[in-house]
């Protein structure tokens, strides 16, 4: 018998598989990311199919078999993301990309699903000083991967997990800069 794992998590991102089936992306608090198949989430008659949208959260239940993941359950699932404007939702959706490339597989990281919970809620509710905040999402992003060099003038920024309109106004003052070791970053990872 297999071991059920249920966890709180935000779908990244899915596919089609076959006729029927979806491999789904989700950055789950307890599982770092997961990369699992929903066995016939397609179908019309799939209790699945509305909990795997994209940007979507809820509580997640996965079985893990001899090669792959599988998920089985999607309960309490949230859509408050994906009901923001079509920049927000841009927004949201290059985080997740971003967030797709440079998570490599299923680790237990529970303060970097914390920040992109709250990142992605800050970023589906405000509009103004969005590139900011988006900005700021990046870093501690980056920052919880061990991507983002240490300096002192990233420690506000990095330190905390709030996002306040202080801290996005002086993201704003320091954007250049921000986007400039943000590259840098990137650029360092290799992927």
């Amino acid at each position: 018998m297999h071991e059920k794992y249920i966890t709180e998590g935000i779908v990244l991102g899915k596919r089609g598989v076959g006729e029927a089936n979806t491999l789904v992306f989700v950055l789950t608090e307890q599982l770092g990311l997961v990369r699992a198949k929903a066995t016939s989430a397609r179908r019309e008659s799939s209790k699945l199919r509305y909990g795997l949208e994209t940007l979507s959260r809820g509580r997640y239940t996965f079985v893990r078999g001899k090669n792959e993941w599988r998920l089985t359950g999607a309960d309490e699932v949230s859509r408050d993301y994906c009901s923001a404007t079509p920049a927000q939702c841009k927004r949201l959706g290059q985080v997740s990309r971003l967030l797709l490339r440079l998570v490599l597989g299923a680790e237990h990281t529970p303060e970097l699903y914390q920040t992109v919970r709250k990142g992605f809620e800050s970023l589906a509710h405000t509009e103004h000083n969005a590139d900011s905040v988006e900005c700021v999402l990046v870093l501690r992003i980056l920052a919880h991967l061990g991507y983002l060099p240490s300096l002192p003038t990233l420690a506000p920024f990095v330190e905390t997990d709030a996002f306040t309109p202080e801290l996005a106004a002086e993201a704003a003052a320091s954007r250049k800069l921000l986007i400039k070791l943000i590259n840098e970053s990137l650029q360092a990872t290799g992927l």
